[in-house]
């Protein structure tokens, strides 16, 4: 192990989920892990991030992911409506997701879910979408 690997615990730490596959160690920080993989969500494979520890990942965490995950229509749905109104308060045609946004990544936390999207054209802000009990709640931007 390298001297920057020992400071700084760069080392990758891998975990198999039986139900969401191979996740791969973000950031380790102590026992506490950000954990990330890759799963298919709204016909395009996107990023997924989710917090645990070096034994795997939060079951309540785990358990807001599946039932996104198994709620997809409703979720773009909720999405769409959060993206519309914020195009309509800019003044701004808004189509679909799929003519505007790249799905980009959804981020897992205690109380709900994070969806981000990346608008297809310059300036190519992120428009994150947050999730509580499957329903939008709100949308903050990111240039």
């Amino acid at each position: 192990m390298g001297l920057f690997e020992k400071l700084f615990g760069s080392k990758k730490l891998t975990f198999t989920d039986a139900d969401l596959g191979n996740l791969e160690s973000l950031k380790i920080r102590g026992n506490k892990v950000d954990w990330q993989m890759k799963k298919k969500f709204f016909a395009t494979e996107i990023k997924i991030f989710i917090g645990g520890t070096k034994e795997g990942i939060e079951e309540n965490q785990k358990q807001l992911l599946l039932k996104a995950l198994e709620n997809e229509t409703t979720i773009i749905s909720e999405a769409a409506i959060a993206l519309r109104e914020e195009y309509a308060n800019a003044e701004i045609d808004f189509e679909s997701i799929a003519k505007h946004f790249d799905v980009s990544s959804i981020s897992i936390y205690d109380q709900g879910f994070e969806l981000a999207f990346q608008e297809k054209k310059d300036p190519y802000y992120y428009f994150n979408v947050h999730f509580v009990n499957n329903r939008q709640v709100g949308v903050s931007i990111d240039g």
